[in-house]
């Protein structure tokens, strides 16, 4: 959601200040239970139509763009999403004296406190902002700092939940306030005074992702929004209010429109979960601050997906006055800048099997940077023969990426899409070895080769493109048919001894000699005979066969890697699997050790309308199937004995 623009936030601050002196009463407290979070899967009302909503809101469907939303996206074993039924649950209530009252004081939370701006730094009061920089830890908060919102951070955690950080001032066993000469420390009477909600909660300390004090000044309106970001769909919403000198004057209200908001109890000690992503909106309209714990905890389950998804949930304390660096989606600790290596990963190939779709879709993650280019070709056509020395080679493939930006954030990863590298597997492992010798994460993109050979004449011979491009694609096919590069590409691999099974009278494969020949020395020689002397780096119009001969190409990146740096799919997952282009972008993450995103643009990347060369061509269709069945069986096979995948989907390959 967008900033709410200044004036509007003043006109609902009026509007609120007249609720409050109309003394809008507060709803009932009714204790429903935990918010169900198949029920925070997407906004309450997201569509601008909410007259059918306010009618009536227990039965309403739900429209996004125009479609109708009536299952769970995220989970689909969870009950169909359907309108809230309720957005405010009262859990209980507590006593927080050991928090708000001047005796006891762990927080030194009190209205002078709050208020109060020193000159000097005060180590005893923890609103001060210079103390939380030097025992604490500072964690900007953009809407809440745009608000006025003062805050004492305790625990927090990244927008997806990957890494909980316990700050200072909640952490036990010795790490006190540098300051302090009482032998309990904050984090010790935090703990205590926070118990008794975690109590009425039922949850454990392990559960909680996000904890914080927050301060509302007086006069301030936090305008009506739902929350956004990953962690909301997985996490439960507390508010329990601390300091409120007169609830009458506070009006925090939530509900599924902004129309049927209801007003809630804001009495100190009210343990209440909220749906946040319903419409909610706070006004002060007292003369003094108002503030409210607030606590996001998630379920155990939570844990047990994220080790499944490869992406398992870190825990770590920082230190009194640590740095962090923070995007809006991400938060790391200045020690550790740069201790990721980027490239994170490279798509390898093949061309025109999806490749550019899959990093469109990749890079809508907030965690993964675009290169500066989606081909950087930095290890094939761009590569520096002048260079001589290794630091220079990687300092040069470096900037094809914006890797000195990312230093301080080594949450996020980068990588490219250069397609050529599959092939060209002579040129580029070595370099690769060479440069980034951090090892990063390799993807293959497969696709029925017949098809990937069709849109690779489709590509070159159009007419349609950049001049860059054009001269990309090379000048050589333009006057030939698509049978006539074919049958060039046979010829080319028949005189470097590559195809000694195929007949070139009947074009049949000749299966005794194929089981013969594959896998050996001479296949191997053939190959590498082949691709250094048919793989030019001046034109895309070659091997139009070849590359949709995987297993040939694979077999050398396998043999250079470890296997557990590849993932290995195919284009064709992206339409037969259900919700295919999120199955593939799941896949790619979980190789990536990131968290998992929903995928909000799935449309096909790179698409071209065109007549399809084999249209009409039995004949042509018939012998490049002969051709490439053999192939097709012996890749399927290796991926299913070299990597591990699943028989069942890598067997009968494009048949």
């Amino acid at each position: 959601m967008g900033a709410t623009p200044p004036e509007e936030i003043a006109k609902q601050h009026l509007a609120a200040v007249s609720l409050i002196e109309s003394h809008m009463p507060c709803s009932p407290r009714i204790n429903h239970g935990a918010v169900p979070l198949y029920w925070k899967t997407k906004p309450t009302c997201p569509h601008l139509n909410v007259e059918t909503c306010d009618k009536d809101p227990d039965t309403a469907s739900v429209e996004v763009s125009g479609v109708a939303h009536d299952s769970n996206d995220a989970n689909p074993n969870s009950p169909p999403w359907k309108y809230p039924e309720w957005c405010i649950s009262s859990l209980g209530q507590v006593d927080v004296t050991s928090i708000n009252q001047d005796d006891a004081k762990p927080a030194n939370v009190t209205s002078k406190s709050i208020k109060s701006t020193p000159k000097q730094f005060s180590p005893t009061n923890l609103w001060d902002e210079d103390n939380a920089s030097r025992n604490n830890v500072r964690i900007t908060r953009p809407s809440h700092d745009a608000w006025g919102i003062k805050k004492i951070m305790l625990v927090f955690c990244d927008d997806f939940l990957n890494t909980i950080y316990t700050l200072p001032w909640y952490q036990t066993g010795g790490l006190n306030n540098k300051t302090s000469t009482k032998s309990v420390t904050i984090g010790e009477k935090m703990h205590k005074a926070i118990q008794p909600i975690l109590d009425v909660l039922q949850i454990q300390q392990s559960q909680m992702v996000r904890c914080l004090l927050a301060a509302l000044p007086p006069g301030v309106t936090i305008p009506v929004h739902h929350d956004t970001g990953e962690w909301v769909k997985y996490t439960h919403r507390v508010h329990v209010p601390i300091i409120v000198p007169d609830p009458t004057k506070v009006l925090f209200r939530c509900g599924p429109t902004e129309q049927s908001m209801e007003r809630v109890d804001c009495s100190p000690g009210h343990v209440f979960e909220m749906n946040n992503q319903a419409k909610h909106a706070v006004t002060n309209g007292g003369e003094d601050f108002r503030v409210h714990l607030i606590l996001d905890y998630v379920e155990p389950s939570f844990f047990e997906m994220r080790e499944a998804q490869n992406c398992p949930v870190q825990r770590v304390n920082l230190a009194p006055g640590e740095i962090i660096t923070q995007t809006r989606r991400s938060i790391d600790r200045a020690l550790e800048a740069g201790s990721r290596d980027q490239p994170s990963f490279l798509i390898l190939g093949a061309q025109k099997a999806g490749t550019t779709s899959l990093y469109e879709y990749m890079t809508q993650h907030p965690w993964v940077v675009k290169a500066k280019r989606r081909e950087t070709h930095c290890l094939d056509w761009r590569w520096n023969d002048a260079l001589k020395s290794t630091e220079d080679r990687r300092a040069h493939c470096l900037e094809f990426y914006h890797a000195k930006a990312m230093r301080p954030y080594p949450s996020l990863r980068t990588g490219d899409s250069t397609p050529s590298y599959l092939l060209d597997y002579y040129r580029v492992i070595p370099r690769l070895k060479e440069c980034f010798a951090h090892g990063p994460q390799l993807i293959i993109l497969v696709r029925d080769p017949i098809k990937r050979a069709a849109s690779h004449y489709a590509m070159v011979t159009s007419s349609d493109g950049s001049p860059e491009q054009m001269k990309a694609r090379g000048m050589e096919w333009r006057e030939k048919s698509f049978q006539e590069v074919l049958e060039q590409d046979i010829k080319n691999m028949k005189e470097d001894g590559l195809l000694p099974y195929w007949d070139m009278e009947s074009k049949t494969v000749n299966s005794e000699i194929f089981d013969t020949f594959i896998n050996s020395r001479e296949e191997d020689e053939a190959w590498e005979r082949y691709v250094r002397t048919r793989v030019p780096l001046n034109t895309g119009s070659y091997s139009p066969l070849a590359r949709g001969m995987y297993a040939l190409q694979c077999r050398q990146w396998f043999r250079s890697f470890s296997k557990d740096k590849f993932l290995v799919m195919k284009l064709e997952d992206m339409s037969s699997r259900e919700k295919g282009v999120q199955w593939v972008v799941n896949k790619t993450m979980e190789h990536l050790g990131v968290p998992q995103f929903e995928v909000p643009d799935v449309d096909k990347k790179n698409a071209r309308e065109y007549v399809d060369p084999l249209e009409e061509k039995e004949e042509l269709k018939g012998w490049l199937k002969r051709f490439f069945a053999p192939h097709n069986e012996r890749f399927g096979k290796m991926i299913v004995e070299e990597l591990g995948y699943d028989r069942d989907d890598w067997t009968d390959l494009w048949i």
